[in-house]
């Protein structure tokens, strides 16, 4: 039986009321506050009790503070001949509990009470919620413009996915909080004019959402590159799972040091922040050269690969399966293609690129049937037409350099909704086309002209989903 228990802090930095409500029931569960951390409230296990408890604020206190100060100490020995007991503390937050059934209240004077809350929080609560804000607005707005930017791109990539859902909720939740503070802080002067204390909005079921939504894209994010990615996307997130709990240990275990080793309050803040830039990058510099210089080596080669040389270069024989091959549309006597796919998939969207080549150093290279061709599965529809605009603006537009352009033809030979092929101004038409079926769209090159049968094997073979 566990005798200590962990809780996600659910509650706004001024949400007094919440939180009292919260431990009272706790402590009648028999689980008592026994310390606070940033973002968890570890409980003791005790014999359920009905307790009551306080929570004050203190603006002269501070998270790097040694020890507490002389005022806080003559603060807390005040609470505790009226009965009042710490349970707990984090910077200017001061958390009580008291066994009487009536015991006298802390605060008893709303327009003090409220002053220290509003000095506690300019100290640390809106500081920091706004430049947490201000980032989360940046990476949220760079997210946005590479979405439209390139959709597809975004939208199929499971890491670019989760980090702009991220920080974007980031930058709404601290949003709300400092909303919600301000509105309330707002009238709650008003009441306390009148000798009242205001109730204070809670923002806990707008948190447990953004932490629900949170952790079901981190495990959706986990599962494609931990469990279904290929070694390098497997190592790369793993090392990433590792890399955010140790810095953030790292950096909680200096404070802590220092803190025991008296430390001014200064100089502890100082030290801290120096730590987490320095860890920071270190341990990023160290996962992005180790990965390179893995990557370089080989180490991320699948069991079994097959390598070859040429021109003092090895190249991977990648016999990845793919839905379409040379064989299906052509009588060939070359039996040394490589067959590659590359790609990503979320839950919105997937790409993947596929080719089969012969290998470089194959005689007559140049006269050995080849294919490239891209599926892109949209398996929301609002996004098909964005992600057909999108890939024939590729084609058309995106590089600038001609004036190439997709022509509509006729869809019935691929078996698709609409066909479309690639012209140069220059040269005519070209072997290029881009196909749409009902929820795959295909970008397909030949290296010779394609027949009718030929093209009614490919939306047989692409036409249809994963």
């Amino acid at each position: 039986m566990k005798n200590t228990k962990r809780q996600f802090k659910m509650f706004s930095f001024f949400d007094f009321d919440g939180i009292t409500a919260h431990m009272e029931k706790m402590a009648a569960d028999g689980w008592m506050l026994d310390q606070t951390t940033n973002r968890y409230w570890i409980y003791r296990r005790t014999e359920p009790k009905k307790v009551k408890f306080a929570v004050t604020y203190f603006p002269q206190a501070s998270e790097f503070d040694p020890y507490p100060t002389e005022e806080l100490r003559a603060f807390n020995e005040f609470c505790e001949a009226a009965g009042w007991k710490p349970a707990a503390s984090m910077a200017q937050m001061q958390i009580f509990y008291n066994e009487l059934e009536n015991p006298t209240p802390i605060e008893t004077e709303p327009e003090l009470e409220l002053q220290a809350i509003h000095a506690s929080a300019k100290k640390s609560f809106v500081p920091s919620y706004i430049l947490l804000f201000v980032l989360g607005l940046i990476n949220g707005g760079l997210w946005v413009s590479g979405l439209l930017g390139d959709p597809i791109n975004v939208l199929s990539d499971p890491t670019k996915l989760l980090t702009g859902g991220i920080w974007l909720l980031l930058g709404l939740l601290c949003l709300v909080e400092l909303i919600s503070y301000f509105r309330w802080h707002a009238k709650a002067k008003i009441a306390a004019e009148h000798g009242e204390f205001l109730k204070v909005p809670s923002t806990s079921k707008f948190q447990k959402f953004a932490l629900i939504v949170t952790a079901i894209g981190m495990i959706f994010w986990a599962i494609n590159h931990i469990v279904l990615g290929d070694p390098l996307k497997r190592t790369v997130a793993i090392l990433m799972c590792i890399y955010m709990p140790l810095l953030f240990i790292i950096v909680n275990e200096t404070k802590e040091f220092l803190k025991r080793k008296k430390a001014s309050r200064g100089v502890n803040r100082t030290l801290t922040i120096m730590t987490s830039f320095i860890v920071s990058f270190a341990l990023m510099g160290v996962i992005t050269f180790g990965t390179l210089w893995a990557s370089n080596h080989g180490l991320f080669r699948e069991k079994n690969e097959e390598t070859y040389e040429h021109r003092g270069m090895t190249w991977v024989i990648h016999q990845d399966e793919i839905p379409l091959v040379v064989e299906d549309l052509v009588d060939v006597t070359y039996d040394g293609y490589m067959k590659e796919r590359r790609g990503d998939e979320s839950v919105l969207l997937g790409q993947y690129v596929m080719n089969q080549r012969p290998r470089l150093d194959a005689d007559e290279y140049s006269k050995i049937p080849q294919i490239e061709y891209t599926m892109t599965f949209v398996k929301i529809p609002a996004l098909y037409e964005w992600c057909k605009d999108r890939l024939i603006y590729e084609r058309e537009d995106l590089w600038g350099i001609d004036e190439r352009d997709y022509r509509e033809e006729d869809a019935e030979n691929w078996g698709a909704k609409e066909a479309y092929r690639l012209y140069d101004p220059v040269y005519g038409a070209e072997n290029w086309y881009l196909l749409c079926y009902e929820d795959v769209i295909v970008e397909i090159n030949f290296d010779w002209e394609p027949t009718v049968e030929q093209m009614k094997t490919v939306g047989e073979k692409l036409g249809r989903s994963l």
